[in-house]
């Protein structure tokens, strides 16, 4: 087992600009929030900007291509996806981390253990607190199983066939609902 804070470039939570939700825009960086995350999926409705001089002050909570999306607070506590790269540059609010990995470990595949380990982490975000919630000790503290890197790419290669699958099945479902 390897301890995940071992592995990850980066793991923390995001901040929201001043002025809270009134101060989003209507165009600009995406400013990603627990609603966007979902299991394995990451859903661009209601998906917020902000402006340029926003962005830049939340530039210490950027998020990059690859990087692992966790919800860390409320009823969506747990749920997690990659960023996709059509949605970079971005940045989190205060109710997302990002979880980075670093070389020794495929994003897909650090994907793949923090979903394999759902239970656990609401069992986590469940204790003690008024509200569910996860922290960065508990996730940079969450053992994962660390094959080598050649093992963790075939599976994450399988694991993206299978979500590629997926989402042509959901477009098609879609395309059948509106005929």
């Amino acid at each position: 087992m390897t301890r995940l804070g071992d592995v990850c470039e980066k793991i923390g939570s995001g901040a929201t600009p001043r002025g809270g939700k009134e101060a989003y825009k209507d165009a600009g960086i995406p400013i990603i929030r627990s609603q966007n995350i979902h299991d394995w999926v990451f859903q661009p409705d209601g998906l917020a900007f902000l402006d340029d001089e926003q962005a830049e002050s939340l530039s210490n909570v950027e998020v990059r291509s690859n990087d692992v999306l966790l919800n860390i607070t409320g009823d969506s506590v747990a749920r997690a996806c990659i960023v996709p790269s059509e949605r970079i540059p971005a940045r989190v609010n205060q109710h997302v981390a990002i979880v980075r990995a670093g070389k020794e470990i495929n994003p897909t595949y650090l994907l793949a253990s923090l979903q394999s380990k759902k239970t656990m982490l609401l069992s986590l975000a469940s204790s003690g607190a008024t509200r569910n919630a996860l922290t960065k000790r508990m996730i940079e503290n969450l053992d994962i199983d660390l094959p080598s890197r050649e093992i963790q790419d075939s599976i994450a290669q399988v694991l993206d066939s299978i979500q590629y699958k997926i989402t042509l099945n959901n477009r098609l479902n879609d395309y059948l609902l509106a005929v």
